[in-house]
Formats: C-alpha cells, structure tokens, sequence
C-alpha cells in the first residue's frame, strides 16, 4: 500500500533518540486470560505511558498531549536475539474481597507467565511541541524522570539512557533497521531472514479503549527489514519508520 500522501512530521524537525532495557518485560497480550503471553516490543498505549511517566503527566491526563498527531515513535530491538521465557507467578485469589489480614491465609495459584528475558530497546520519538521536546530532551541527558520507568508491569523497573537528537531526514534506503509496519508498504523476503510479525495496539483514547491496531514485522536476529514503497526515514545511522498511521 502507498502511504506517501500521509502527514508525517517535517525534514525540519528531530528525532529524540533513546535506549531503555531491564531484566524481564511483560506487555499482555489482550487476548490472553489464564497464561498471560507478551507482545514482543512495547506497544504503542504502553511506550506512551512510559513517556508520560518520565515526564511526570498525572495518570490518564497525556492522551491528547501524545495523540498520533503529536508524537510519533519507532523502534529498534537491540537484545538479538530476543528471548521469551515462562515464570510461574504466585497469583492470589481475588473471586471473594481479600483484606490485607487475610492475605496470609489465601491459597496462592501458579500461573505461568510469558516474559522477555533481558530485553533492550532503542526508541525514536518526535514531539510536536518544541517546549515538550526540550524538556524531554533534558531529562534524558540527566538520567531523570519524575516516576520510575518500567518495561510494561510496574515491577519491570527499567534503566534508560539518551542516545542523541538527529535531524530527521527523508530517506530512500529500503533496509530498514527499525521495526517496520506490514500496511506501510511492501516487504521483500530475503532468504536468510527470520521474520516476526504481530498485531499490536497503537493508541487508546481518554476512556483507555484502543483506537489503532497495527501489525509490525521486524527480523528476530537483528538484521534489516526490506521494505519498498513506504516513508523512510534516517535517524543517525539508521533508516527508521514510524508506527504511526
């Protein structure tokens, strides 16, 4: 599909470019109940509420601060090759009320859960508003943010590092190092690849419903994705596509 007509952000602008990584990730598939399996990347709802985390937005206040319109992001595995593994969880019962005195007594269930093992991840954001931006920006070469970041669930605690600002230059290197979009165009299969692909949500409105799924495909060992007919664009060294419609 030729999505070259698409408002993207302007030649003009920069791309802030950052790494993140921990020792386990979990972002829940919606369509797994009793077995929790994770997607592979963070998704776009759950890269949004680490930004806004980092940034220090109050809860459920940032949906329209970082609508589509206003940020866009790619991003690159850098743990290849990327590896899931299972955990079994100690899950309490929670049918019936549950008091903090009865905890004691309440049978623990093994759940088993799907994590990424020592996943590493390097993001590019584009903020339209050159205030946010900036003020992002410095929390990024500070090693700050206004509450902890985490790799999806609230015990996935994460560290961060800043990579530097790139001029964001239209480009027509179809090897695309980022995680690329199946409907953004076409992909070339080449012979010695491993390709992943998944459906992932993208954004979800005030009322936390998901307005934007995409399926994404990126190569599970680390190399190029080869994609024609679609909005590359170089960041640094890389060639990079946003997630975004």
């Amino acid at each position: 599909m030729n999505n070259k007509t698409e408002s993207f952000p302007n030649t003009t602008d920069t791309v802030l470019v950052f790494d993140v990584w921990s020792d386990y990730a979990h972002y829940r598939k919606i369509e797994t109940t009793t077995s929790p399996l994770t997607y592979s990347i963070p998704t776009g709802t759950a890269l949004m509420g680490m930004i806004a985390a980092m940034m220090g937005f109050e809860r459920d206040s940032y949906y329209d601060t970082l609508a589509p319109s206003k940020m866009k992001f790619a991003i690159k595995v850098l743990s290849n090759p990327l590896k899931k593994i299972r955990i079994n969880m100690a899950i309490l019962d929670t049918s019936n009320s549950v008091f903090p005195r009865s905890v004691g007594k309440i049978p623990r269930m093994l759940i088993p859960y799907e994590f990424i093992h020592q996943p590493k991840f390097r993001v590019y954001i584009w903020l339209k508003d050159e205030i946010l931006r900036a003020k992002f920006k410095q929390l990024l070469i500070e090693h700050k943010s206004y509450y902890t970041p985490t790799l999806g669930t609230a015990n996935m605690m994460a560290n961060f590092s800043f990579v530097d600002e790139y001029k964001l230059e239209k480009s027509d290197n179809e090897f695309v190092t980022s995680i690329a979009r199946m409907d953004k165009g076409q992909l070339k299969i080449e012979s010695d690849s491993r390709y992943i692909i998944e459906k992932i949500p993208i954004y979800m409105n005030h009322d936390r419903v998901v307005q934007e799924y995409a399926e994404i495909i990126y190569e599970i060992t680390g190399k190029h994705v080869k994609m024609t007919d679609s909005i590359f664009y170089k960041a640094g060294s890389d060639t990079i596509v946003f997630l975004q419609a």
